[in-house]
């Protein structure tokens, strides 16, 4: 399935080997679980990224405009850069920020839209990707003396290189200022990386081998995807859970609330993805398997889940491919905590 930039290339030049990945005994939960939620399906008028705990979808439209939705609000078409035909929404924080890029044949830039005016960051080949209710912003850009683009962050304004010898991309944060990506090593590897104030950069995946880091919650815990072993969650140094998917198949996640729970696409081939949602106390679940029979959706990949529990994502309705969706749950259930693992 095409979708955006980035469909099923968050290990961008590696993991389209995800049909090699090996199944190891005892990675629990490669079973169903029993359901616990069942959801009513709203179509959206945009390709969704992100869906923030205010509810606030980002994203960009069919004519790759960024835009934001909202169930009050509706579209909400971002301004436009000359020079610059398309573009993309990634991320939001509690503020409304919106953060994301612009984008021609020749390069990208960065931008963040903040109380209803457009701000560009600063470096060339730039996107934005994430950001927090600090206002801080992880993305790639290109620095002076380097490879193509580097993992940085932006902040009051200025940006920061975060290291490693031979590129990279940020692609998340959480509200403790925790960043995750991937870097390149001196072999021409990607490698899933956290940076933290009080560490630096860590790596963590295994040694000599191809992972990335897709996303991070407020607790600190990473979804990685790696290789030769899949998609799990890093709660700490020697402490992983496995994401068991359905008969083995080939998965993509794509994001990580606080509640631990994970969402993304599965399935034999590309073209084939189903969305799927995943947490330890649950299980697996087909996400197609818990809305409404004979709504005429097929549910291809969820690109987002916030702490409510509402998932967004792109799938085929009605004959129409691409179209964006949220998922919202159709009966009450007890408030979702944060995960208590530490």
């Amino acid at each position: 399935m095409a979708f955006g930039t980035e469909p099923r290339r968050h290990l961008a030049l590696g993991l389209g080997l995800l049909a090699l990945f090996a199944f190891f005994p005892g990675w629990a939960h490669a079973q169903s679980g029993s359901p616990v939620h069942r959801y009513k399906v709203i179509e959206l008028p945009l390709r969704p990224f992100h869906v923030g705990n205010s509810g606030k979808v980002v994203g960009n439209t069919d004519k790759n405009r960024a835009a934001t939705w909202s169930l009050h609000g509706g579209l909400r078409l971002l301004p436009v850069l000359q020079g610059f035909p398309e573009s993309e929404a990634r991320g939001s924080n509690q503020s409304g920020d919106v953060v994301g890029f612009f984008r021609n044949s020749a390069q990208s830039r960065a931008f963040v839209y903040r109380r209803g005016k457009l701000l560009m960051l600063v470096g060339d080949h730039s996107r934005a990707l994430a950001v927090n209710d600090s206002d801080q912003i992880a993305g790639e850009s290109a620095v002076p003396g380097k490879a193509p683009v580097s993992p940085v962050l932006w902040k009051q304004e200025s940006m920061a290189d975060l290291g490693g010898c031979c590129g990279g991309v940020a692609r998340g944060m959480n509200n403790h200022g925790q960043i995750i990506g991937d870097v390149y090593d001196q072999d021409g590897r990607y490698r899933a990386v956290l940076w933290d104030g009080s560490q630096g950069m860590r790596y963590l995946g295994s040694d000599n081998n191809y992972s990335s880091a897709i996303a991070i919650n407020d607790s600190g815990h990473v979804m990685v995807q790696e290789l030769g072993k899949g998609l799990y969650i890093y709660f700490g140094p020697g402490k992983i859970v496995r994401v068991g998917i359905a008969n083995q198949q080939p998965a993509d996640g794509r994001a990580l609330n606080d509640t631990d729970e994970v969402v993304g696409g599965y399935g034999p081939s590309f073209d084939a993805d189903r969305a799927f949602v995943w947490s330890e106390k649950d299980g697996f679940h087909d996400l197609n398997d818990l809305i409404p029979a004979g709504s005429r959706w097929k549910l291809q990949v969820a690109t987002g889940i916030n702490n409510l529990g509402q998932i967004v994502g792109v799938g085929d309705h009605n004959g129409k491919e691409y179209v964006g969706f949220l998922l919202v749950e159709e009966k009450t259930a007890p408030p979702r905590r944060p995960s208590s693992r530490p």
